[in-house]
């Protein structure tokens, strides 16, 4: 392990914290319990050494779900990896009983929680128990922390509900938790529930990977909710003299409120992504996103695709791409089916350039006159659907595709195994999206993404990206007005870098915009079939067309 290679115990705990430097190491230290950061701040003062491994003693230890411990005398280090042992100069006098003062001021904190859930009506605890599960099943994983305990529903190590657990496993939690009385519960187990609870309750399902990696631990959770309550530029509700976990859900509540109130006042939210510990931080986006951050050479695709001036607004665009909708209905040339699909691959294929991306990639259902008019007729008809009812129109760089020039058979197989994981997600999202999860039954489903997001390192656990070596990616989703509502998440715009830079909030900013643009395009497309034009299939973007176009291999089917 690199960080055993260390001299000091100062930069070997910094190493293992951020997992090599592909983790700020601000997020991977918040992984500490109290008692932990103590150790590790006595040790750097000190100036300790780090020394070969040891089973006892001060010591370091790295956990499989990436977390580093630092242990002491007897304590068992479980599934962590070792690191080394802490060497002295002097060890601290009065260390010993500091740490221990530290660890019961965790297990207080956490039992305060308890006790509140114990003064609750039985049916409120049971709906916060029902709340966190539904949020759990129907959103990415999370990795989370209280005291000692891991929470996670991620792989072998999950013992929440998830793609790992089914909800009645007896090895999640939550289902543990439900079949005995809450004075028999752990005080982290408690203390977990009510804090993981106001996390999801303040703002959307997904708020909970905010804290993924971190200690979920109330008073990290107070600051944490202020600070949403006043990013969103809303007054703070008084809490003076609430019990802590009322507190919480004050504080919570009054942050969901302000979100909705921010983002009515043109106020963007976005995420910023760690793919090696799932963390993933909502931050604010105060400028609007215009028409003159579309990249140039996307913009002279537009005004040469729909033969019209380069539209100077988002709302001169949405009219060129009415205009323009007929005609795109009609054939296309150079192996496209339609213009439309032709248009779109176009748009994507230069973003992806402009963006210096390796791939760019849309996707979205390929009958959309048939599936405006089941949400039309509030009907689930459209659950019975297969991934092969979604499209991903997925483009290679010239950079990307000169990678397979020794190997050009293996260019299509990589743009169908993307364009298959997005058509994926598109299935996956189609309940929420379309707003019928309620009666999805036990069909599988997400919450549909509502925010951009910049990821680092996700080639490292997500098996799509690990496959496909997607280091760098940006997510831009968004949705179309469809049978009188927002369809949210129903298309998206995404790029990705195998290797290089990572990528910049200037990017962001552009992606955001060409996602601005595909919307338009799509919104037009929803709007023709209500205005009773032609529904043709979008039947481009398969396995064989992926295949005929970027090789003279026999076409796979689907």
């Amino acid at each position: 392990m690199e960080a055993a290679c260390r001299t000091s115990v100062a930069d070997a705990a910094e190493h293992a914290a951020s997992l090599g430097g592909r983790l700020p190491i601000g997020i991977g230290l918040r992984a500490l319990t109290r008692a932990e950061e103590k150790l590790l701040d006595a040790a750097r003062s000190a100036g300790a050494t780090l020394g070969s491994e040891a089973d006892r003693g001060d010591r370091l230890a790295l956990t499989t779900t990436g977390r580093l411990r630092l242990l002491t005398g007897d304590q068992e280090a479980g599934d962590a990896h070792p690191i080394g042992v802490v060497r002295w100069t002097e060890r601290p006098a009065g260390l010993d009983d500091e740490l221990a003062r530290l660890s019961e001021e965790d297990r207080a904190e956490a039992a305060e929680l308890k006790s509140w859930l114990i003064s609750l009506p039985a049916e409120r605890v049971t709906a916060m128990i029902e709340r966190v599960r539904l949020s759990l099943l129907h959103m990415a994983p999370v990795l989370l922390y209280t005291g000692p305990n891991c929470y996670t529903n991620l792989g072998k190590a999950s013992n929440l509900v998830g793609k790992s657990l089914r909800a009645e496993s007896p090895r999640c939690v939550l289902t543990s938790l439900q079949a005995k009385g809450i004075a028999e519960w752990d005080v982290f187990d408690a203390a977990f529930l009510a804090a993981v609870h106001a996390l999801i309750v303040s703002g959307p399902a997904v708020r909970a990977e905010e804290f993924s990696g971190t200690q979920l631990r109330s008073d990290r959770l107070l600051a944490f909710l202020r600070n949403k309550v006043a990013g969103y530029g809303v007054d703070e509700p008084a809490i003076d003299g609430l019990p802590v976990g009322e507190a919480l859900h004050v504080l919570a509540d009054a942050s969901a409120q302000g979100r909705v109130t921010a983002m009515t006042a043109g106020v963007r939210p976005y995420r910023m992504i760690q793919g090696l510990n799932l963390n993933k931080q909502e931050l604010l986006a105060h400028d609007p996103v215009t028409a003159a951050d579309i990249p140039e050479a996307v913009l002279r695709t537009l005004a040469l695709e729909l033969d019209c001036p380069t539209p100077k607004d988002f709302a001169e665009l949405l009219a060129a791409c009415e205009r323009a909708m007929p005609a795109l209905h009609g054939p296309g040339t150079d192996g496209f089916t339609t213009r439309f699909e032709q248009v779109l691959h176009e748009l994507v294929l230069v973003a992806t350039e402009a963006t210096a991306s390796d791939v760019g990639m849309s996707r979205g259902p390929r009958r959309v006159g048939e599936l405006a008019a089941t949400v039309a007729a509030d009907s689930t008809e459209a659950l019975s659907w297969t991934t092969n009812a979604f499209y991903c129109c997925v483009t290679p760089s010239v950079g990307f595709t000169d990678q397979f020039a020794q190997a050009m058979a293996e260019l299509p197989q990589v743009l169908r195994a993307i364009s298959a994981r997005m058509r994926y997600n598109g299935w996956h999202y189609l309940p929420h999206t379309i707003g019928v999860h309620e009666r999805a039954g036990d069909r599988d489903w997400f919450f549909a993404p509502t925010m951009a997001d910049v990821t680092d390192w996700s080639d490292q656990h997500h098996t799509g990206h690990v496959a496909n070596g997607v280091r760098y990616a940006i997510r831009v989703p968004f949705g179309v007005d469809m049978a009188g509502e927002f369809r949210p998440g129903m298309h998206d715009f995404r790029l990705m870098r195998a290797f290089g830079e990572p990528y910049t909030m200037a990017d962001l900013r552009a992606a955001t915009a060409v996602g601005e643009v595909l919307r338009r395009l799509y919104q037009a497309r929803v709007d023709s079939f209500a205005a009773g034009q032609a529904d043709p299939c979008v039947t481009d973007f398969d396995n064989p067309w992926y295949q005929a176009r970027y090789t003279s291999e026999p076409a796979i089917a689907e």
